[in-house]
């Protein structure tokens, strides 16, 4: 698909589109994608995230559905 047809396709996209979410979040991307500034993150940020890639690799961790069921079951519901 040439850069041409993608941005026929995209447009017609959202020209057809009523998810309201959806469009949200297509103008999010495409306002964003102007930005250039890099996020600079502290040491303490970055080792956050390394630690959690790490648990991640280690199969330490929830799914979505498995959070939520855990979620319900507190509340009592």
């Amino acid at each position: 698909m040439s850069t041409a047809e993608v941005k026929r396709a995209l447009i017609q996209k959202i020209k057809k589109s009523k998810d309201e979410s959806f469009l949200k979040d297509v103008y999010s991307l495409l306002k964003d994608e102007s930005k250039s500034e890099m996020l600079l993150l502290s040491k303490e940020q970055i080792f956050a995230i390394l630690e959690g890639e790490r648990e991640i690799s280690n199969g330490q961790y929830l799914t979505d559905a498995t959070v939520r069921k855990r979620t319900s079951q507190w509340l009592g519901k």
